[in-house]
């Protein structure tokens, strides 16, 4: 019964906000950004990361943010052949975590939930894998109303599961780098390179050219790293899987001579994650015109 208090916890809290006019989520967007939320009027990149979620209806957009669907998505625009060459390699998926077998799956992989972010459990040695500890986790994990609280539409309309998927690690027995590439009306904006995830987390920030910026985004940057050999390549399809879309976030890996489709984002960090300057945040959102498409509706 935690489970069902939790969602309808979760309605409240949403409906509330909303009904009042959204005070909760203006007050952690002042909190992490330091000047006030318009969603009349937004300007700033982040205010239409905040718009998008609360007002945009487009159909796609709980498509995308569907682990599962979205490898179709990535199939229906690049074509099955040329998708199958970036697309993660998917070992398994189900409804209930007991429907997988394990005995089945290869010693490493990764388990995910096809809905919300950090989800996912890395598994290095199966052997050493609880699979009834599992099983409590990942049913966890589906019962999790993830995005009502914070108005994050596209992920309440999708149906849950969960994923087994090949792990990717570079020579050293890491998580690869990973490369994100902020599209606004099809155009590559600049590129955010993750490092180092789970200890010298550091992001920095490169131009679609691959001149590093000067601006932080939330973590600190590090040296100027070489440009990944398949840049024009991942360029090419970011643009393709962004072109029926306002805004979009394309996230690769590169593993030696490869590079992955990772995940499509469609509201980074919940429209809170703080660029310093702040001018780059107003220039950005200057250059993503929210337009009058299908489901989409007003701000107030």
């Amino acid at each position: 019964m935690k489970w069902l208090l939790r969602n309808w916890e979760e309605q409240l809290v949403a409906g509330l906000d909303r009904l009042l006019g959204f005070p909760r989520e203006r007050k952690r967007f002042l909190k992490a950004h330091g000047y006030p939320l318009n969603l009349k009027n937004p300007t700033s990149f982040n205010e239409k990361i905040c718009w998008k979620k609360i007002y945009d209806r487009n159909p796609l957009l709980p498509v995308i943010a569907d682990k599962y669907r979205m490898r179709d998505y990535v199939k229906e625009v690049l074509g099955t052949e040329a998708a199958e060459r970036i697309l993660i390699p998917l070992l398994a998926v189900a409804s209930r975590p007991e429907d997988l077998d394990f005995d089945a799956l290869p010693n490493q992989f990764v388990v995910k939930s096809n809905h919300g972010s950090g989800n996912n459990l890395i598994v290095k040695d199966k052997s050493s894998f609880d699979v009834a500890a599992f099983n409590k986790q990942a049913n966890a994990w589906l019962r999790e109303p993830y995005g009502i609280r914070n108005h994050e539409w596209a992920y309440t309309h999708v149906a849950r599961k969960i994923m087994v998927e090949q792990l990717l690690l570079d020579a050293s027995g890491g998580i690869p780098a990973d490369y994100k590439f902020c599209m606004v009306h099809g155009q590559c904006e600049f590129i955010k390179l993750d490092n180092d995830r789970f200890n010298d987390f550091t992001s920095t920030l490169y131009d679609s050219r691959w001149n590093k910026l000067d601006v932080r985004w939330r973590r600190p940057q590090a040296a100027y790293t070489e440009p990944p050999k398949h840049l024009k390549e991942m360029l090419a399809v970011a643009e393709k899987l962004s072109e029926a879309l306002d805004f979009i976030r394309v996230d690769f890996y590169v593993l030696g001579d490869r590079f992955y489709v990772g995940e499509l984002t469609n509201y980074p960090v919940r429209g809170r994650g703080k660029f310093t300057p702040t001018q780059f945040d107003i220039d950005l959102g200057r250059k993503w015109h929210l337009g009058k498409q299908q489901g989409v509706h007003d701000g107030r």
